[in-house]
């Protein structure tokens, strides 16, 4: 078995994860990168959802100095609260206005260009790398440090005594299993957009953040907020905004029928679904949005999509108000000409809003163990555009720093065999003895789209049990019907167990929500309900079971009557 010895842990290899392997080496720790697959290779296990741009154009929102007149910052915490309906950790956003200013500093002086200075925009065209440009940036940074990189390296579980996280174990692409002892983890692992069927997730994201976090003892919140939207489904895959535009495009289905009206309440017209989606691109039901949404996304569960599960959308005669150029030329790049051609669309699911719950260093409830980027959570309801990219740079310097700070305790704790069997050698011994009719990897397409069909976009009781029945059974078959074939197989089995554990606590937690808030439509519970959910769902595992409590963060909360100040809002 192999031992590796450092002072911080870094486990990813997106913008979060180079920015705290930056931060942590700066404040004097030895550190380590753990990554699937390849680090820093685009669209790669390895790479991280920041290597991963899938639209034309990416922001890093932007704060201007106190009493300026562009974004100053209390207004822009306002709308990042104000989005959150409630929802969102107040204290963390506030962290986020004071500090991404320095973070776009830090990442132009490490060669960033934006198409705009005052919008942060990054450009997502092949000339410019896209997002990848940080990864790149801070990649170059990090390979001129001691810092180790141990790559094909797939974590499956912490390494926890006393309340004290002390390192992680795992297993290689060989299938070998290793540990590593470190004084701090950082887990800026992404979210768990494999979950789903269609994601804009790379390769990797399987929630392996979240489902170590909960069998080390740490708590998780607002999972049942995700953030969702439009996007192509052939020939590639890319964000559609309607952005400033109400009308005309049209949409139909692929018997060529309109279909949208089907699905508006009465007294909903479709013209004011258009206006109101022309404000926002991820799906939510603070509007009446919302139902748009759900006509694209129930034509395919109705089976009226086309091959590639979308819906047809003609842009021939409408022209996006914000940086309308951009996507032209983004779609150019597929041979693709909107005055020619119809884009087929569907929902994707984006990123988790929610997270491990950390506090303003990015530190878990377990001691030694942090969290940046998708991994952790303080963002609420829905998101303000632009707040992701920004919170993992900032977050991540916040926690690579403090980690390197608590490293140096160097905590008296050392995985025994009684420890190393149970989290790594027991598991692994029951893959190679199983001997079903199935491999591992059969078990994720099935999965994935169930997933897709009952927890975007428009759920209710029904289908929220016929996905939490699924992920049970799904238990039963990765137990007793799978075979191991060659060694990516134990990978494939590991990482799909950590899909299921979240997946649950997604469905736990959406189920308990009886209600809509945000990015949380229930359509058997569609209003909103201030006096009995201004509340937030904290999950954790106890005796191996998941356990859901409701408190609340961010108790001076009250809705302004205008909701958000500057639109489009995300």
């Amino acid at each position: 078995m192999k031992n590796y010895e450092t002072d911080v842990l870094i486990v990813g290899g997106g913008g979060a994860a180079t920015a705290a392997a930056i931060s942590a080496h700066e404040a004097g720790a030895r550190t380590t990168i753990a990554v699937k697959g390849r680090f820093g290779v685009p669209g790669a296990r390895g790479a991280g959802a920041t290597s991963n741009p899938l639209a034309d154009f990416w922001t890093i929102r932007t704060v201007g100095p106190k009493g300026g007149l562009f974004n100053p910052p209390d207004l822009v915490h306002r709308d990042m609260v104000q989005v959150g309906l409630g929802m969102a950790d107040a204290k963390l956003c506030r962290i986020f206005v004071e500090e991404v200013a320095d973070a776009l500093k830090r990442l132009r002086t490490m060669g960033l260009e934006l198409q705009s200075k005052m919008l942060a925009v990054i450009p997502a065209v092949a000339k410019s790398g896209g997002t990848n440009n940080i990864v790149a940036l801070q990649k170059a940074v990090i390979e001129k440090t001691n810092t180790q990189v141990i790559e094909h390296a797939n974590l499956t579980d912490l390494l926890v005594e006393r309340g004290r996280c002390f390192g992680a174990v795992g297993v290689d692409d060989a299938g070998e299993p290793f540990q590593i002892r470190a004084g701090a983890v950082v887990l800026a692992t992404g979210g768990v957009g494999q979950l789903f069927k269609y994601s804009f997730n790379p390769p990797g994201n399987t929630g392996d953040g979240y489902a170590m976090a909960l069998r080390a003892g740490a708590e998780l919140f607002n999972m049942e907020f995700m953030q969702q939207g439009i996007a192509t489904t052939w020939p590639c895959q890319a964000m559609v905004m309607l952005y400033e535009m109400p009308e005309p495009y049209r949409l139909f289905n692929r018997d060529g029928k309109s279909f949208v009206q089907n699905y508006l309440p009465e007294g909903v017209t479709l013209d004011e679904v258009s206006r109101c989606k022309a404000m926002h691109w991820p799906v939510s039901c603070r509007d009446k949005a919302i139902h748009l949404d759900r006509a694209i996304h129930g034509e395919a569960l109705a089976g009226r999509a086309t091959a590639n599960d979308g819906v047809y959308l003609d842009l021939s005669s409408a022209r996006r108000g914000f940086l309308p150029e951009m996507f032209v030329h983004y779609m150019a790049g597929f041979d693709i000409d909107l005055k020619r051609d119809l884009l087929q669309i569907q929902n994707h699911h984006h990123t988790s809003n929610g997270g491990i719950r950390v506090d303003g260093h990015g530190q878990s409830s377990v001691r030694g163990l942090f969290a940046a980027g998708e991994a952790m959570g303080y963002q609420g309801a829905d998101r303000l555009g632009g707040t992701m990219l920004g919170g993992s740079q900032v977050f991540g310097f916040r926690a690579g720093r403090k980690a390197a700070e608590v490293s140096r305790e160097r905590p008296d704790c050392r995985a025994d065999s009684a420890m190393l069997d149970r989290l790594l050698h027991e598991p692994l011994a029951r893959l190679a003895e199983a001997s079903g009719p199935a491999r591992p990897g059969d078990l994720l397409e099935p999965l994935q789209r169930k997933m897709w069909a009952e927890l975007l976009v428009d759920k209710d009781a029904a289908s929220l049990n016929h996905a939490l029945q699924f992920v049970l059974d799904d238990r039963e078959r990765l137990a007793k019907r799978i075979r191991i074939v060659e060694p990516m197989d134990r990978v494939t089995a590991l990482e799909h167990r950590n899909l299921l554990d979240v997946a649950e606590a997604i469905i736990r937690a959406a189920s308990m929500r009886t209600e809509s808030r945000g990015s949380h439509y229930r359509s058997d519970y569609p209003e909103r309900d201030d006096a009995a959910w201004l509340t937030n769902i904290f999950i954790t595992r106890k005796n191996g079971q998941l356990s859901l409590e409701r408190k609340w963060v961010n108790e001076e909360w009250s809705d302004h009557p205008g909701d958000v100040r500057i639109l489009p809002w995300g």
